[in-house]
Parts: C-alpha cells; sequence; structure tokens
C-alpha cells in the first residue's frame, strides 16, 4: 500500500506544521524562477519521512520545536535536492503529481535549484555552531552522491546480486534515513552509544522504505496519480531493482527478462510484459520477505533504546510500515 503522511506521523502533526510554515517563510524570502521552483518542490507535500524521524529522535525534556526547525528543514532540503537531480537524470515527467524543473524549465534550471537547495542545507545547520553535525550531513552527502552514481553505473546490468543492491540502498536511500536520526539524537544531547541505535534504526528502515518504493513500481494495481509517477519507472529507467534481481533467477523468464534489459529504450508494451511476467514467479513474495527482515531489524534497533520517547515513536512507525507496506498482496 502507499505510505501516507496523515497515518503515518498523525502524532506529529504539530511539529511538522511548524516545519511547513518554516519552509513557507524560507521560500517566501525568494524570488523569480528559484521562487517558483523551490515552492513547486519543497511545498509540495512530500511525505516528509525524514524530518519526522529527526523530531522523534530529538524527543526529551528539552524539545525544542524552534531551535528544532532548522535543521529539520534543512533536512528536507538536501532530500528534496537529491530529487530534483534525480529527475533530471531520469528525464521523469512528474514528482509528487507535478511537473518536474527540468520539464517546466530545462535542465540547468533543475540542477541551479537543486545546488541552491543543498548549498542551503549547509547554511542552516552551521547555525548550530556543532561540526558533529555538519560532519554527519556530509558524510551523508557523499553517501548519497555516492550511491547515484552506483546506480548509474550498474543500469541494466542483470548480474548484479542482491548485495550490490543493498550498498547501493544504502547509500542512495538509507544515508538520509540514519542522518536524520543521528541528528535527532546530537541536538538532543543522546548518548553516542543510543545515537548509534538510531543511526541503525535509520538503516534497517531506509532499507525497508527502498524495498517497499521498489515494489509499489511493479504494482500495476496501484493507482500511479496517489505517487505522482508512473508504475514501472524503475523499468523505463533501466534500474535494477529486489524485484527483478529476484525474477531473473527464474529460468523460463531470464531470457525475456534480459531482453528487455538490453534494449536501448524500454517502452511501455516492454514494462506490460515484465509487470505481466511477475506473478508468474516468486520475485515479489521474496521481496515482500526481505522487506518484512529489514522491518524486523529496525524494530530490534528501536527496541534496543533505552530513551522511553524515541523508543516509543520509532515504533509507532515500525507498526504503520508492518500494517502499510509491501504493495498489493
Amino acid at each position: 500500500m502507499i505510505l501516507e503522511k496523515k497515518k503515518l506521523f498523525s502524532f506529529l502533526a504539530d511539529d511538522l506544521k511548524a516545519l511547513e510554515g518554516y519552509l513557507k517563510d524560507f521560500t517566501a524570502g525568494l524570488e523569480g524562477v528559484l521562487k517558483k521552483t523551490a515552492e513547486s518542490t519543497l511545498l509540495a507535500g512530500g511525505k516528509r519521512i525524514r524530518p519526522g524521524l529527526f523530531f522523534i529522535c530529538a524527543r526529551g525534556d528539552s524539545f525544542n520545536i524552534k531551535y528544532l526547525l532548522p535543521a529539520a528543514a534543512a533536512i528536507e532540503m538536501i532530500h528534496t535536492a537529491s530529487l530534483i537531480h534525480d529527475d533530471i537524470i531520469d528525464r521523469s515527467l512528474l514528482r509528487r503529481g507535478r511537473e518536474t524543473i527540468h520539464n517546466t524549465y530545462d535542465g540547468d534550471t533543475a540542477k541551479f535549484v537543486g545546488n541552491y537547495l543543498f548549498t542551503q542545507t549547509f547554511v542552516l545547520l552551521n547555525g548550530y555552531n556543532n561540526s558533529k553535525i555538519l560532519e554527519e550531513m556530509s558524510t551523508a552527502s557523499q553517501n548519497l552522491v555516492r550511491g547515484e552514481f552506483d546506480q548509474i553505473k550498474t543500469k541494466k546490468e542483470l548480474h548484479q546480486d542482491e548485495k550490490v543492491y543493498l550498498k547501493k540502498i544504502n547509500e542512495k536511500t538509507s544515508s538520509l534515513f540514519k542522518v536524520s536520526c543521528a541528528l535527532g539524537g546530537i541536538l538532543s544531547g543522546s548518548p553516542d552509544t543510543e545515537i548509534e541505535k538510531m543511526r541503525k534504526f535509520g538503516e534497517y528502515l531506509g532499507i525497508s522504505f527502498q524495498i517497499n518504493d521498489d515494489l509499489l513500481d511493479m504494482d500495476s494495481m496501484k493507482i500511479s496519480e496517489n505517487l505522482g509517477k508512473h508504475t514501472g519507472n524503475d523499468i523505463r529507467q533501466g534500474n535494477i531493482t529486489l524485484p527483478i534481481i529476484y525474477a531473473v533467477r527464474n529460468r523460463r523468464f531470464k531470457k525475456e527478462i534480459s531482453e528487455i534489459f538490453t534494449r536501448e529504450e524500454i517502452k511501455n508494451k516492454d514494462i506490460q510484459k515484465l509487470l505481466t511476467m511477475l506473478p508468474e514467479t516468486d520475485a515479489m513474495d521474496h521481496a515482500r520477505a526481505r522487506l518484512g527482515f529489514y522491518l524486523g531489524k529496525a524494530r530490534e534497533a528501536a527496541e534496543s533504546i533505552s530513551e522511553e520517547q524515541k523508543k516509543d515513536g520509532l515504533l509507532r512507525v515500525c507498526s504503520f510500515f508492518e500494517q502499510e507496506a509491501g504493495g498489493n498482496r
């Protein structure tokens, strides 16, 4: 099923409302095309999972929303910047139900907006005068870019195994989940041992999130408009996701799948053909099992945290994912 922000973070409604106000004030201070494009991306109503995790991990007796908002906004900005750059690389037409910036304007404009949001991330975090926070985000940014490079490098390469896949998504997806949790722990004064547990939670939830996204991309029954993108988009881009890794193990379909991914352009009829094959393999069930495994690891990490407010919040996130994730069954 599709993960909905209102259900996922209902207990963080006030915090996320404050974040929306902060982002609106930020975009209101911009001008021209930069203002329009920043508004169309930052205020497009994403799930806010990363700042949501940050707010949970920042929970404590000294919780101060005004103090935390710049960091929460920085997390959302760097995530948005990464999406803008992804859309340029993938030539995506839609993002969150709206035309992408490079489609509305041009590639140079999109790069500029992405770069501006990326740099603004560090401007906001620098206000805390905490070198550890900057170090954390710098490492996450490096991993994010490395993961994107690895994905480009391995497009259409069907020989890659689950180990290669996990390395990519740990960099590309989990990096921002991990840093969101870690920054919350740091700014709330948690001990290093607790911060590492939160970081582990972010890693496992990030992996789970990406596997769920892979499953949704293969889910021909989902309503594409709710996600703002089309079913089979990863196939179209030649990205080798977990269901494909499992599907290609099926001897009956291996040759046909290989033929599709060796084509210079993967067309809609190719995508439909592949989506028709998948239910005849155990690929989706196997991917759901791995999703369940990593959600279990995330739950274990959350349960190991001694700070009750943080633990309870992260366990609520786990419960939501366990109930809602996995696509049609």
